[in-house]
């Protein structure tokens, strides 16, 4: 599955300890911190609101300007996902951003208009929602999963649904 940026959301937040630990490195403590793997950059900002702390990971191939449609670089999810993470993990949701306009792909298996610019499938569980453009750039596409279940497993929910 070619993409060109995945946002994975979170109700909580790791501490400056462990990600420390976990081999981040501090762009602002508390806030903002980044890893390096291969030719992947991921981010991990941390979002308070009071005492309560979410947080959100982005990865993106290294080098590359976020939703800079002329030269952001595609990649496989899989691979930059267990590059950061190679084991169980369920986010609260995940959000891939693709080049590929997949709309009719979509309206043939199953996805109903919701709003302007998203179409959602709502379905024993499943929700998934398909920003067309992306809220983010006009150019881009977004393919939201609010129940994902284990990260490593979203890839081949996808499959399943014949999206990729």
């Amino acid at each position: 599955m070619k993409i060109v940026y995945f946002k994975v959301n979170m109700s909580f937040a790791y501490t400056h300890a462990q990600l420390i630990k976990g081999g981040w490195n501090v762009e602002e403590k508390d806030k903002f911190y980044y890893k390096l793997k291969g030719k992947f950059k991921y981010n991990y900002v941390i979002k308070s609101f009071g005492k309560i702390k979410v947080s959100e990971i982005y990865g993106m191939v290294e080098g590359c300007e976020k939703l800079n449609y002329e030269t952001i670089s595609e990649f496989d999810f899989e691979e930059s996902w267990l590059k950061l993470w190679n084991k169980s993990f369920t986010p609260d949701s995940v959000e891939i951003i693709i080049k590929e306009n997949i709309f009719e792909k979509l309206i043939d298996i199953g996805f109903k208009p919701a709003v302007f610019g998203v179409i959602e499938y709502v379905n024993n569980g499943e929700n998934l929602s398909y920003y067309y453009p992306s809220p983010e750039n006009e150019n881009f596409y977004k393919l939201v999963d609010d129940n994902p279940g284990d990260v490593i497993k979203f890839p081949i929910k996808l499959k399943n649904f014949n999206i990729f």
